[in-house]
Order: structure tokens, then C-alpha cells, then sequence
């Protein structure tokens, strides 16, 4: 399968398997000594997730965009996912498993990938949540290497449960929330400086001034709905940052034969 190239080479055919493995986020200028991007899917009229669901709605979910978006995970040394999303695997709902089993046939070509690297066959994954409200045992089992960041410090009964199962506990806040600054040198201090985040929109809020690139697939739909999340929510930023467009393809078979775009914003820097 083949996306069409519109920005920068307007026109080229790009295969899809590697797309953006050649992005080489590793490789990128880390001016705050680690790498912090995001990804997301939304449709035309900004839902990226409706009441009672966790995650991309169905109607704008895609194999195409969710290869991508694990093209993107699997370079991190950790993902970033909230204390929601441990609660909705813990019940058994709609949340897409987020760190894939080494052994899933279909990133054979992402482990191998970290594996040339020299990296852990899959990367880590950070819960980021201002109390430890979610199920030690099992966040544990959501991948190998287990964090959770925490916007106070938990009492020792809470943090024994936690590192009872091999979690580690990395505390990263200010006035009781996490904080972007904090969050990433807390986990810096564990060995994780590219940084990627599959949380919503309110932890997206909270990276916003350490964020290097934002990752937004537009999905040709309308939903509607009453209740709904957009891409950041949260109070006005002070200081709106600016983005240069990175990339953008073109899907012209995207969900239910709409066509969908794959943008990449870079942040803009002071030289």
C-alpha cells in the first residue's frame, strides 16, 4: 500500500511499511536534552474521542493510521498513556493495547527495528495520573518496563504496591499535578529521553511546552455527538506555540472510503 506525497515532494507515491521509521525521531536535536512527540486521530469536526469511549471513535479507527501511529510509538524508549486507560483494560473496554507483544506477527519489522538499534524489544510505558488510581497488577502486565508518574508522592502503602509488581515510581509534580518539565527529567533520571505520548488531551495540555512534534491524521468524517474530546483541552495557552509542517500524505482510501491526511508539525525553535 502506497500514500501520495503532498508536502515537501508534491505528487510522489510513498510506501506505506516505514513511512515514518524514516522520519528518525532518535536521530532529531533535542534541545531540552529529550525528544517529546505525540500522535492523534480526528475527524473533520475535531472529535478524537466520544463519551464512553476510550480512544479514537470506531468510525474514524483504521489500520492505516494505526500502523503508522505504532511506527511512531516504537521508536520512543517510553510511551505515555494516562491512569484512564489502565482502568478501561482493567474493565475490559475499548482501549487499544497500546504496547504491542513482541511476538505479534504484525510489528515483526518494529521489533526488528529496536533490535538493529540495540533498544529493549519494545519500549516503555509511563502512566501518567496525579494519584496512583488504577490497578498495580494490571499495569503491570501492559508491557515490560512499567512507570508511573505521579504528581505527589504516594504514601508507602500505595508505592509498596506498586514496586511489589515492578513498577517504578517517579514522582513529577507542582501543586499536586504532574508537570511537563518535571515529568520529563524524572524519567530521564530512569534512562527515557524520547518521549512519546498516547495519552488525551489533557495530559497532551500539560506537554505542550516541552512538545518538539505533533503527529494529527485528519479522518474525512463528520460525528457530531454532545459529549466529546478534542484534541487539547485545558486552560488558553499563555504562549501559543508555533509549528512548521514537517510532512504531509494523503490517504485516499481512508475509514469507509473517506480519504484521510497524515500531517506532521514540527515546533518552531528561536536560533
Amino acid at each position: 500500500m502506497s500514500l501520495i506525497e503532498l508536502y515537501p515532494e508534491s505528487g510522489v507515491e510513498r510506501e506505506l511499511q516505514g513511512l515514518h521509521l524514516a522520519d528518525d525521531v532518535r536521530g532529531r536535536p533535542r534541545p531540552s536534552g529529550s525528544y517529546v512527540y505525540t500522535g492523534y486521530i480526528t475527524s473533520i469536526d475535531g472529535r478524537i474521542a466520544l463519551e464512553g469511549s476510550s480512544g479514537a471513535p470506531m468510525a474514524t479507527r483504521n489500520d492505516t493510521d494505526w500502523r503508522l501511529f505504532q511506527e511512531l510509538m516504537m521508536q520512543a524508549d517510553v510511551v505515555l498513556a494516562s491512569g484512564r486507560y489502565v482502568r478501561d483494560k482493567t474493565v475490559g473496554g475499548s482501549a487499544q493495547s497500546i504496547v504491542p507483544s513482541a511476538d505479534d506477527p504484525t510489528v515483526a519489522h518494529l521489533i526488528d527495528f529496536r533490535r538493529d538499534l540495540g533498544l529493549p524489544l519494545r519500549p516503555a510505558l509511563a502512566i501518567v495520573t496525579s494519584k496512583a488510581n488504577f490497578d498495580p497488577d494490571v499495569a503491570s502486565g501492559l508491557a515490560d518496563d512499567v512507570i508511573a508518574v505521579l504528581g505527589e508522592e504516594p504514601d508507602a502503602e500505595t508505592k509498596a504496591s506498586l514496586t511489589d509488581v515492578g513498577i517504578t515510581v517517579v514522582t513529577a509534580g507542582r501543586n499536586g499535578r504532574v508537570a511537563g518539565d518535571l515529568l520529563l527529567a524524572g524519567l530521564a533520571e530512569v534512562g527515557h529521553n524520547v518521549v512519546f505520548s498516547a495519552a488525551g488531551p489533557q495530559v497532551f495540555h500539560m506537554l505542550v511546552p516541552v512538545l518538539d512534534a505533533l503527529y494529527v491524521t485528519l479522518a474525512g468524517r463528520l460525528l457530531g455527538g454532545r459529549s466529546f474530546s478534542t484534541l487539547l483541552e485545558g486552560d488558553e495557552l499563555e504562549v501559543p506555540p508555533s509549528f512548521d509542517l514537517g510532512s504531509a500524505y494523503l490517504d485516499t482510501q481512508g475509514p469507509a472510503g473517506a480519504v484521510q491526511l497524515f500531517l506532521e508539525f514540527q515546533r518552531q525553535r528561536e536560533d
